[in-house]
């Protein structure tokens, strides 16, 4: 089963205890909301939330087959509200062999059905036309008023050769190469595995969501790992979005 990016079963509760408190402060989760998470991984999030969503309810998908069978298996068993479904989309790092185009996939939800929708280090391994997709379905299952979170790293913040902190210094975290199709505004580590890991600039995000139908709630929230920015709140940049219609 693959990994989620962590060396320590402590920094696997660090990073959804993390998002549970992100989700109370920037993106109006209560106890009562109607949740999605894009990428939900094996559950790292829904994990501490399962305490939260006292009358709500939890939906996630996820690439990889194995972690959603498992989570099938034992979660939902015991926090019925909780429900994950398989999505087999292509993607060059974690999902290959997949067999649905990430900039085709329609998300397995109804219209206008969740308050809250969030994604943690997904559309940092997904390209523009996918993340694009990705916030149109997004637009289109959540209800009106409602709020998503996602983390990106943001271009905006990233300096070449600055001194960035802790595992973020490892040259995986070097976006040194940009794309023909978008110039500045997007970049990659590994271009003959662009997924691998992708950076943004804060313009194309809002272009991306305006297109979508979701308004920029706030200037984004700036992260830890640039090693620019004074103030900072998570590990990675957070974009506000609402759906107002």
């Amino acid at each position: 089963m693959r990994t989620e990016g962590i060396d320590v079963l402590e920094e696997w509760f660090r990073w959804g205890e993390e998002w549970s408190v992100l989700l109370r402060v920037f993106g109006g989760l209560q106890a009562t909301s109607d949740v999605l998470e894009i990428g939900c991984g094996l559950g790292r999030i829904a994990f501490p939330l399962r305490y939260q969503l006292r009358s709500g309810t939890y939906s996630g998908f996820d690439i990889c087959d194995q972690k959603i069978q498992f989570l099938k298996d034992t979660f939902t068993p015991a926090w019925p509200t909780f429900q994950f479904e398989h999505a087999d989309v292509n993607n060059t790092e974690y999902n290959p062999t997949g067999k649905v185009p990430a900039s085709r996939f329609q998300f397995p939800y109804p219209d206008s059905v969740f308050t809250v929708v969030f994604a943690a280090s997904v559309f940092t391994h997904m390209l523009p036309d996918a993340c694009a997709h990705y916030f149109e379905e997004t637009s289109r299952v959540l209800k009106p008023g409602g709020q998503c979170l996602f983390s990106f790293f943001l271009l905006d913040f990233y300096k070449s050769g600055h001194p960035r902190p802790y595992g973020f210094s490892h040259s995986r975290f070097d976006f040194e190469h940009y794309s023909a199709d978008y110039g500045q505004d997007f970049a990659m580590v590994e271009p003959e595995n662009p997924e691998l890991m992708a950076a943004y600039s804060s313009s194309l995000v809002t272009r991306m969501a305006e297109n979508a139908g979701l308004t920029l709630v706030r200037d984004p929230i700036p992260g830890l790992w640039s090693g620019t920015q004074d103030e900072i709140v998570g590990a990675q940049d957070l974009v506000l979005l609402r759906k107002d219609h």
